[in-house]
């Protein structure tokens, strides 16, 4: 897959995702499992590529009952849906999270509250 550069992705599957694969493709019959929005069918092209219908980030396992044959286009669609709102959601926490002020900002009273050694020396 050529979107693996960068992600650790790859050490968190299991020992024998590759059993996995395989036999998930056989019991799906290599057909793409993705029902469309559209028509509510299953897209039933060749599938080539096992997707976790729920995410580890989710809570998902490698479980059978979690795995589904999708083809490229599916899989390529869902993996980046899923990236996108992982993206956003990290954007957004560091965008809420606290971030300190600086010293010189802070009112007279509160500048040096605290320890004696945290004073500046002058």
């Amino acid at each position: 897959m050529p979107n693996w550069e960068g992600s650790d992705r790859r050490q968190t599957l299991p020992p024998d995702w590759p059993v996995r694969q395989l036999t998930t493709l056989r019991r799906d019959h290599h057909r793409c499992q993705w029902v469309r929005y559209d028509t509510g069918q299953r897209c039933l092209a060749h599938a080539n590529q096992v997707d976790h219908i729920t995410p580890y980030s989710e809570g998902g396992t490698d479980d059978y009952s979690n795995l589904q044959s999708l083809c490229e286009y599916h899989h390529l669609r869902k993996s980046g849906r899923e990236g996108g709102i992982a993206s956003g959601k990290s954007r957004r926490a560091k965008a809420t999270a606290a971030k300190p002020i600086h010293p010189g900002l802070l009112p007279p009273a509160e500048k040096f509250r605290g320890k004696e050694e945290d004073k500046p020396p002058f």
